[in-house]
């Protein structure tokens, strides 16, 4: 059972946005969730304050901060081992990662980072919800927490009403956006990349499923990004994510999900999101010169990761590889009891996939 005050990720967002995804959803709050949605709600407040506190007291020096380098993103599904690459990548000296810390109090980590890493740390579960993956407030982040955090709307706030429609859908791909909305959006990202660049030197490497459907934006903005696709067998992603989210619903959601019928995660939808997702990163990577963007495979980067991360530095002719290699290696030994989730298929679920994501598994070489 979850706690009702465990740490939220949307703990130390802005109340603004906080309390529009509530009214959008008319506060339909489960009884035994209340307490959490007040924990969330009191936390947002204070959070208000401290950034406040960071417009004071750094608002000028924040906004002449520069980024070293366009960065380097990671794409591809929910469960497809991004965090592991993330995590990997990130440990390379000359890179630098959106930590957990920095992602959820996107506002105002710039004055609270230090105290609140030790101090909100003892309040993080020692591992992910949905695996047996550490969590630590200094540990790589998706970034589409942040705009959470800053209140952006955000398709990743079904989380916390699961029962509810999809909320925002249009910020998927942000393609039909209206332009100032877009532009507030661009703004509003770019910024907290600044801000995390402002202490933090190196150059950026972010991990964010829906940026999978972003490249076109995301090369307007950064002419010289990189991209790594990682694939996974596709029914290996099918049957983590459906745990995935329902695990992220009970942790931090505001209601209890209804099951199949009423909530998102449904089999049809990751079936759909698994299609879609990838369509839209291939489309959109193939219109960029092959030597911005790799396809990996998540089984070629647990059999052999020192010589993945090898190929993806050959592919882009990173330099750096040298000072990581020890890192990685460390990185590596320090994970090497980590057990993956084991995920029952029945036989008609199994053929189900297979049949409606036939051109992935022949693509990728699953057979």
């Amino acid at each position: 059972m979850p706690r009702p005050f465990q740490l939220s990720i949307f703990a130390g967002g802005r109340l603004g946005g906080w309390l529009r995804i509530l009214a959008k959803n008319r506060f339909r709050v489960a009884p035994s969730r209340i307490p959490r949605a007040i924990a969330v709600t009191l936390a947002a407040s204070a959070a208000e304050l401290l950034a406040a506190s960071q417009r004071v007291c750094f608002g000028r020096q924040l906004g002449n901060a520069v980024l070293e380098a366009d960065p380097i993103l990671i794409l591809g599904h929910w469960r497809s081992g991004t965090t592991l690459l993330h995590e990997l990548l990130a440990a390379d000296p000359r890179l630098r990662a959106p930590t957990t810390l920095q992602c959820g109090a996107a506002s105002h980590f710039v004055v609270s980072e230090d105290v609140a890493t030790g101090w909100l740390g003892r309040l993080l579960p020692r591992r992910r919800p949905m695996d047996d993956v550490p969590m630590g407030m200094r540990r790589p982040q998706e970034d589409e927490v942040a705009l959470c955090s800053l209140g952006l709307p955000s398709p990743w706030w079904r989380i916390v009403f699961p029962n509810e429609p999809l909320p925002d859908p249009e910020y998927t791909t942000l393609a039909d956006l209206p332009a100032a909305a877009r532009r507030r959006w661009i703004e509003a990202w770019v910024g907290f990349l600044r801000e995390v660049q402002f202490e933090h030197p190196g150059r950026l490497v972010l991990k964010n499923p829906l940026h999978s459907y972003r490249v076109p934006l995301i090369d307007e903005v950064f002419p010289a990004a990189e991209f790594i696709h990682l694939v996974r067998d596709p029914r290996e992603v099918f049957a983590s994510s459906l745990a995935f989210w329902r695990s992220m619903y009970d942790h931090y959601g505001l209601q209890r999900h209804r099951g199949e019928a009423a909530c998102h995660g449904t089999t049809s939808e990751v079936l759909d999101s698994i299609l879609a997702l990838d369509a839209a990163c291939t489309a959109g990577l193939d219109d960029l010169p092959g030597n911005r963007s790799i396809r990996i495979r998540y089984e070629d980067l647990v059999a052999d990761p020192m010589a993945t991360l090898e190929a993806i530095y050959d592919h882009f002719g990173w330099e750096g590889r040298v000072a990581a290699r020890p890192r990685w290696r460390a990185y590596l030994e320090a994970r090497r009891g980590h057990r993956r989730n084991d995920h029952h298929l029945d036989p008609a679920t199994r053929r189900l996939i297979e049949e409606k994501l036939a051109g992935l598994l022949a693509r990728d070489g699953y057979r």
